[in-house]
């Protein structure tokens, strides 16, 4: 059985366990007593009254086993009332949802059933058939009952979005879920994820990004991340420096799997100058075994260390050169190599300096400055200052989703 099949039933069981509250019935007087103005025949109290028994010790299937008995010698309408809503709540509290389905159907049916068991079997039945994969009827019946009750909940319509679904029909089941979400509810994960698989069939981009990135940001896992990368890969809406950002959220965040991303990103490391941060994401790659050995792992792997071997024998120099002069290229070189050896506060502070006015002229990428400036400071545990680095990367067009996507995982 699927993850997903799973959680319907589970998602089922509790709407239903709630629903079948208000069915409560029960029968405590002898069998030649009257009940509500009926009588109850001796046959069907022996079954019944143990039945009841059985069931407020949450013997479930014995009373299912006894009202089922109890019902094929019950004459009138009352009784099956009786033994129908007994089978009913204990097919269910047992999630034995099929032979729940066969007892709501019947008890619906009983004539002399009140109203509100009758409208509160057919809320439920819907779920009962989803639970066990009979979606056409789901579907029908999820629309019948909100007919007749005159329903226009937010929960009936994503359950009907949910059967609609679940039938691969999308052409239905976003309307629906927009019905749902009226008036600016939040969506929850799982309607997200509706969405996304929804416009994943489809060439909006624009609004499966803009989902799955939501996704990301308020239920971070790697496998929204990869959708986000997924995108931005298929539509090429991010240049090397924002996609180099982005993957390295990924890393940061352990979301990486493909060979191609390691690399990628160790090779834009080594571009800009964080030689040390390039080894990190090779050897790392190697350790999970992400990265397989091959000429060109080993290349960048050599590389990689006697860049980063060089360069901490050089930052002193170039540190007492950067802060004497006021060239934010060569702060930025200065920040990027301490970044590189894990020095996030010598990195933000020299990064720092090379956005200052008097020294941003030389920076090529303010952008990718800030945003590496973000990446330290996050690092350092400085959400302030971060947030304000990546607010300011926001200010290119280019730059703006990643920051977004960092500021959100900050």
């Amino acid at each position: 059985m699927s993850t997903r099949a799973i959680n319907v039933r589970s998602m089922v069981f509790g709407l239903l366990v709630s629903a079948t509250a208000v069915l409560a019935f029960g029968l405590t007087m002898s069998p030649s007593a009257q009940a509500e103005g009926q009588q109850v025949s001796k046959p069907v109290w022996e079954k019944y009254e143990p039945a009841q028994t059985a069931f407020k010790n949450k013997d479930y299937a014995a009373a299912l086993k006894l009202a089922k008995e109890g019902l094929a010698v019950s004459k009138s309408p009352f009784e099956k009332l009786a033994c129908l809503t007994v089978a009913y709540q204990s097919a269910v509290n047992a999630r034995s949802y099929s032979e729940a389905i066969d007892a709501g159907e019947q008890l619906i049916a009983v004539e002399g059933v009140p109203s509100q068991t009758k409208l509160s079997t057919l809320k439920v039945l819907p779920q009962l058939y989803f639970a066990t994969n009979r979606l056409d009827k789901a579907v029908t019946a999820q629309k019948d009952y909100m007919r007749i009750a005159g329903s226009n909940s937010s929960e009936d319509w994503n359950m009907l979005a949910q059967m609609y679904s679940q039938q691969k029909n999308c052409a239905d089941a976003l309307p629906a879920l927009e019905k749902a979400l009226a008036g600016g509810k939040s969506a929850s994960e799982a309607q997200l994820q509706l969405q996304s698989a929804c416009y994943a069939k489809g060439t909006d981009f624009d609004k499966r990004l803009t989902v799955n990135e939501e996704l990301l940001r308020r239920f971070p896992k790697k496998d929204y991340f990869k959708q986000v990368l997924f995108i931005y890969q298929a539509t090429k809406r991010l240049d090397d420096y924002a996609y180099a950002q982005l993957l390295r959220f990924g890393y940061e965040h352990d979301y990486l799997d493909s060979d191609t991303d390691y690399i990628k990103l160790a090779e834009m490391a080594l571009d800009v100058g964080t030689t040390g941060e390039a080894l990190r994401i090779l050897e790392k790659g190697i350790a999970k075994k992400t990265l397989k050995a091959a000429d060109k792992v080993a290349r960048l792997l050599d590389q990689a260390k006697s860049r980063s071997a060089e360069d901490a024998k050089r930052v002193g120099q170039l540190d007492k050169e950067a802060r004497a002069g006021k060239n934010g290229d060569t702060d930025l070189k200065d920040g990027y190599i301490y970044f590189g050896m894990g020095q996030y506060d010598k990195a933000a502070e020299a990064m720092a300096r090379a956005l200052l006015p008097d020294h941003v002229a030389k920076v090529k990428r303010v952008d990718d400055a800030n945003m590496m400036l973000g990446v330290a400071y996050t690092h350092l545990h400085k959400k302030a200052e971060a947030d304000k680095a990546f607010a300011a990367a926001k200010a290119s067009p280019q730059m703006a989703p990643v920051a977004k996507i960092w500021a959100s995982g900050n």
